[in-house]
Order: structure tokens, then sequence, then C-alpha cells
């Protein structure tokens, strides 16, 4: 991932989750709470991606569907998913928003030695969101760089790429 300085900042813990069959996971340093799934308000005219709000702590926070981002069927809302809310950086100020997750797993800790670089997609392929390729147990796990994930929903970058628009 980079130089050894690079390597030795990527060896973390990360929260494991399921979007479907396949297993994602996020740095713990962005992640504040997880939350059983907690009444959604939808906001009019919201793209696809943002599922719409919910009452944290006193605090308005926009929940987003990963699904929808990643361009795939939105999470259905039934099966009771689990919200992480996360904390990211976003253009000097700190971000609060939640992600929806099929199933939240455990937390990994993993080793710089077991991270690759993510393979180039090549360009039918939007690799921008996936900071690696973590190796845990006989499968993998991809590492979400949350902070491009939920930018690209702020800008509305993120739909013109799901509707293959970009």
């Amino acid at each position: 991932m980079g130089s050894e300085e690079d390597k030795a900042v990527e060896s973390a813990q990360y929260l494991s989750f399921n979007l479907g069959e396949e297993r994602y996971a996020v740095a713990v340093a962005t992640v504040e709470v997880v939350l059983e799934i907690a009444k959604i308000t939808r906001v009019p005219r919201c793209p696809p991606h943002l599922r719409g709000v919910i009452n944290h702590r006193g605090s308005v926070v926009p929940v987003v569907d990963l699904r929808a981002v990643f361009g795939r069927e939105q999470t259905d809302l039934e099966k009771s998913p689990s919200i992480i809310v996360t904390q990211v950086d976003f253009e000097g100020e700190t971000l609060t928003a939640g992600v929806l997750a099929d199933e939240v797993q455990e937390v990994l800790d993993l080793d710089a030695s077991k991270i690759e670089d993510a393979p180039s997609f090549g360009a039918r392929i939007d690799g921008a969101f996936v900071k690696g390729i973590g190796r845990h147990g006989a499968g993998f796990v991809i590492l979400l760089d949350l902070e491009k994930a939920l930018s690209g929903t702020l800008t509305g970058d993120v739909s013109a790429r799901a509707e293959g628009r970009e």
C-alpha cells in the first residue's frame, strides 16, 4: 500500500460488514456507533443512495445506502439492516453519516502484510471507493475508503457513476 510508513498506518482495526454476499470493512477509527435500524425519515427529491435522515443523539444524520452508491439494488429496510454511524473528514469538516449494512460482522485486526492494493478494475468498474483488499481467513474483505464514498454522495458524483452517465 505504498511506503513502509503507509503500511504502518494501514495496520489497524476494521469493522467488517456484509452487503449481500460481499464482505466490506471500514476503519474502526471512523465508526461512532452501530445502531439497529431506526426510523428513517425520507427527504423529498433525495437521490436513491440517500435513504433519508435519522435522529442520532439530537442531531439530524443522513443515511447512505452503500448498495445504491455501488450501483446495486437498494437495501431492503424490511430485513432490519444496521446503521453504522461514521465520522469522516470532508472538505475540512467532520461529516457524520450513517451507512446501511445488511449485517455487521466483527472487528478485524488486519496487519499491513495482509492488505494489498486494490487491483485495477479497468474503465468499466469504478474502484475509487476501494482502499485495499484484506486477506482474512480463507477469504477477502474489501476495505472501503469511506471518505471518498461519502463525499461522492454529497457532490452528486455517485448517482452519475451508478447510472452510467460519467
